[in-house]
């Protein structure tokens, strides 16, 4: 990996000097620290630290074209003896082309392994695919689509593919979006997703806005004729005024499994910080140990569906979180059953320039959900970071 990454540097700074390449170089040092426990079990408190870096070049050979690439180093835990001599966990974060034919001068075009995240709070997808995106320049509205290769059966054991595209437009104070996916396990089945969405900025204090997910799942016609559908639902208001802010959160999503046509809303790679609460769901501090890592119904919860109510403060470097996270399944004794209440308490302080140092205390205090399946005592979160952008 060395003689490789030399290889790269090597390859670029000749490009520079024979062309006049412009290079951007960008990334982040990582390290956080975490004490917690999961709720489905009966565990002791998990205490760890680790740490990731990430880099990024941008190369710019002229007005028309560029390279993007990004490595990543870890995350890797403190402790693990693999990394005490040669660490080999290195990935590819990014690997692309961007570049506007002469032709068609309107048309950008991203080609090779990118970064995608939905405009609904990731609802849908939010992670590193390959694949190729169109970015048409125009005056009257923004639109991305594109094609994503997520597995082929020549490399791996089945073929995935996701199409999007996305439509936004301002007027004025209003925001508008709306998006079109497409998911299809070849041979199994596929999905599709449509949303909408809008921010209205009523004046300098007070936002308000949300979306509409809606999701249709066909099984392949050789493997049978089942279908399903389901939605998700998020609304929010947001008041800032100089030091201090206050964001409320709602989502729902519904789960009914007796219909004939069975009720869930499920993401493709989703990652729910809609709500910003640092235990339940993946947080912006420690995200590894969420009891949901989806939207409404998840693995973890099967087809109980959700509702959640939670509110965000702010005021100046410290911050609280709290919310309320509810079962929404129509036709089982665990409808609108209390999952839990979740508060948090946290600091966001910058040290130094380009330094940035997160801590938070997150209790989970577990409801009538979980008397079925035992005694469940309340968990807690304890999580630092400290992070450095370049």
């Amino acid at each position: 990996m060395k003689k490789v990454f030399l290889l790269l540097l090597t390859f670029f700074f000749c490009l520079s000097f024979c062309f006049g390449t412009e290079f951007l170089w960008e990334g982040e040092i990582r390290t956080r620290t975490a004490n917690y426990s999961y709720i489905s079990t009966l565990d002791d408190q998990i205490s760890l630290i680790d740490t990731r870096v990430r880099l990024f070049t941008t190369a710019t050979f002229s007005e028309n074209l560029k390279a993007v690439v990004g490595l990543e180093i870890g995350d890797f835990e403190w402790g693990n003896d693999d990394h005490n001599a040669d660490y080999e966990n290195v990935e590819t974060k990014n690997a692309y082309l961007e570049f506007t034919p002469e032709m068609i001068n309107i048309l950008k075009f991203r080609v090779g392994l990118q970064s995608y995240a939905d405009p609904f709070g990731s609802a849908v997808f939010d992670e590193d695919a390959a694949g190729i995106m169109v970015m048409p320049e125009l005056d009257s509205f923004n639109m991305n689509a594109g094609i994503f290769v997520l597995e082929d059966d020549d490399v791996v054991s089945q073929s995935t593919t996701f199409g999007v595209m996305d439509l936004s437009k301002n007027i004025n104070k209003l925001f508008l979006k709306g998006s079109f996916y497409y998911f299809q396990m070849r041979n199994l089945y596929s999905k599709f997703y449509t949303g909408i969405g809008a921010d209205y900025i009523l004046n300098d204090a007070f936002k308000l806005g949300g979306h509409f997910l809606y999701m249709g799942v066909k099984q392949d016609p050789d493997k049978g004729d089942y279908t399903a559908k389901g939605y998700f639902a998020y609304l929010f208001g947001e008041y800032t005024n100089n030091k201090f802010s206050a964001k409320l959160n709602f989502g729902y999503s519904p789960a009914d499994y007796i219909a004939d046509d069975p009720l869930y809303f499920s993401g493709i790679i989703p990652y729910p910080y809609l709500y910003g609460l640092e235990f339940f769901f993946p947080g912006d501090i420690y995200d590894d140990n969420a009891y949901q890592m989806n939207y409404g119904s998840a693995p973890t919860m099967g087809s109980l569906g959700s509702m959640v109510i939670s509110a965000n403060l702010n005021y100046d470097f410290l911050f609280a979180n709290v919310g309320m996270v509810n079962t929404s399944n129509q036709n089982n004794f665990y409808e609108g059953s209390l999952m839990g209440t979740e508060i948090d308490l946290g600091i966001d302080y910058q040290l130094t320039e380009g330094l940035n140092f997160k801590a938070v205390y997150a209790i989970f205090m577990v409801g009538d959900y979980f008397d079925t399946w035992g005694n469940y005592d309340n968990k807690s979160e304890l999580s630092t970071q400290l992070i450095y952008k370049f």
